[in-house]
This record gives C-alpha cells, structure tokens and sequence, in this order.
C-alpha cells in the first residue's frame, strides 16, 4: 500500500523517479487460475484459517452471542450433508482459497460447498493497480466483477459485510449450535450463515491516523475505489495546471514495490509537467525485495540520490 500527497517542496530526502520506456508489462493475470487433481481428505472437525496481513485490522472481535431466538434469514445451503466452507473476504487469499477447493478431486460426500463473501462486487488484482492511473488498462481488467471470476465454477457469491461472527465453540459445546455446525456469520443484510469451515481473509486497511495531517491531506492507494480518487485528483490538477507552465508536485510515501511503480507510473503520465518524488523511512527503495529485483527497481530512477 502507498500514500500519495498531491502537495509539498522538494527535499535532498526524496529521490525522484522516471519509468524507463520499454519496460516488460506484467502477465495476464487471469492465468494465474490454475486448476489441480489432487486429492484431498478432510477431517469432520471445523477449523478456522486466517488469511488476513497486517495488524488485527479487518479482524472480527467475537462479541457476545445473541441469543438463537433472534429473527434472521437463514442461508439455505444446497445441500444438507456436504461440508460448508464460508470464506470472508474476496483478496487474494479467499478468492484463490474458493478457487483451490473447488478445483480438487474430492469424495461425493466431501466435496463442500463454497461460499464467498465480499463487501465489494469486484476482486482487485493491486499488482496492477497503478496501470489505471496510465490509462493502459481498463478498469474490468484490473477489477472483474466476481460473478464473472466465478462463473463456471460451484462458488456462491455474495456482496455484503461481516456484522456478527460466533463460533460455535465460543457458545460451549452444551449449545444446541455445536452439534450442528461450526459456528454461525451474520451479514448487515440480516442473512445468517451456518457453516463447517470458516476462512478469515478479510486483509488489512490503512491507518491514516498515524502520521498527523495524513488524514486531511494524503490519499491511500490500496483500493479501487483510492485509485479513482487519486485519478480523480490528477486530473483535476492537470486541467488547473494546463498551460500555466507551473509544475505538480506529487509525493509517494512508500517505496516498497506497489510505490515504486506508482511513482515511475505517475511520473511518465506527468512528464515535464510535474516532480514526482519518492519517501521512504528505509535508506533504499523495495528493502525487502531480493538484490536484483532491487536493482531493476533503481532503474526507474532519473536522478542519483546518493542513497
């Protein structure tokens, strides 16, 4: 995830960036969906499998239980035997974990029933989030909507959010829900979800708190919907700046590899009309990343830094 701040001078601590022109593109992400034939077995026992990064941002606290005389819509679930798989949360990991299991080899008897949930109707592949700012790609490439993701598949999908989730453990063993699932998941809908598995991969969200100011004045760049808003933004300045010969100045907090590729991307779309400059807390750009993929990440550099 990266800030963005569309304000503020240069400084000797911020190191410009200019993408080099023919760069390779990234690979059509839709064939990362790869289908397996291994089997898989299972155990009757309901488990609970966090996919989620970060801090406990986007986790649930599990909240005291309402009492089961609570007036709430069911989830009819197709089938009465058949495992129930709840996944929370369309990213990455709960996408590719209702891809994964639908695609294995199972028993008849074992093959569960998936269903995903997601506040939003599209899945985002952020690797590739800073291409709409370079107008190179459409937004259905970056953002297909998951019905179409999970067309031909046996995944159930639905767009809501989490309100109340209570395993059945956390009731006692006593419970009347304990022997018949794993624990239930109530959506703002009002829908009540039984399931026998549940996936947590509900990822994080930016802290903008942190840094004083950052609220007010920088935009995230994490979503969709903080890459319409910093679209949004540049244009607007575009169209101010537009033949006025006064330059925008644009700010990236971040250098890990989502910032470096969103500075170079932002960079090559303003040309000589804008500084882009680049802030990390790190003496290097991409820290993390393996030596030569450090390297290549220096060459969208323009200028030295002497960092």
């Amino acid at each position: 995830m990266a800030l963005i701040a569309f304000s503020g001078s240069a400084s000797s601590s911020l190191l410009p960036f200019k993408r080099i022109s023919g760069g390779s593109k990234p690979k059509q992400w839709s064939q990362l969906f790869h289908s397996s034939s291994k089997r898989f077995t299972t155990s009757s026992k309901p488990f609970i499998v966090s996919a989620s990064t970060g801090s406990n941002q986007g986790f649930l606290e599990i909240p005291k239980a309402e009492t089961e005389t609570s007036p709430h819509t069911y989830y009819n679930w197709p089938d009465k035997k058949n495992p129930r798989v709840c996944i929370l949360g369309g990213g990455f990991g709960g996408l590719y974990t209702a891809l994964r299991l639908e695609s294995l080899v199972w028993p008849d008897d074992k093959k569960p029933q998936i269903l995903l949930v997601d506040q939003s109707e599209r899945f985002v592949f952020k690797p590739m989030l800073y291409e709409l700012l370079s107008r190179e790609v459409d937004t259905w490439e970056i953002a297909p909507h998951f019905s179409k993701l999970l067309a031909n598949t046996g995944v159930q999908f639905f767009k809501d959010r989490v309100k109340l989730l209570t395993p059945s453990d956390h009731l006692g063993m006593s419970s009347p829900m304990a022997s018949r699932c794993g624990g239930t998941v109530l959506l703002e809908s009002g829908l009540l979800i039984e399931y026998d598995w549940l996936v947590l991969a509900l990822g994080a969200e930016p802290k903008l708190d942190v840094v004083p100011g950052a609220a007010e004045f920088a935009l995230p760049f994490s979503t969709l919907e903080d890459a319409c808003r910093v679209d949004k933004k540049l244009s607007a300045l575009e169209r101010r700046n537009f033949g006025k010969g006064s330059l925008i100045r644009v700010a990236v907090v971040g250098c890990g590899y989502s910032g470096v590729e969103l500075a170079a991307t932002l960079s090559e779309r303003l040309e000589d009309r804008g500084i882009v400059q680049a802030i990390n807390v790190e003496t290097t750009i991409c820290p993390a990343a393996p030596p030569g993929n450090r390297e290549a990440a220096l060459k969208v550099r323009c200028l030295d830094s002497g960092m």
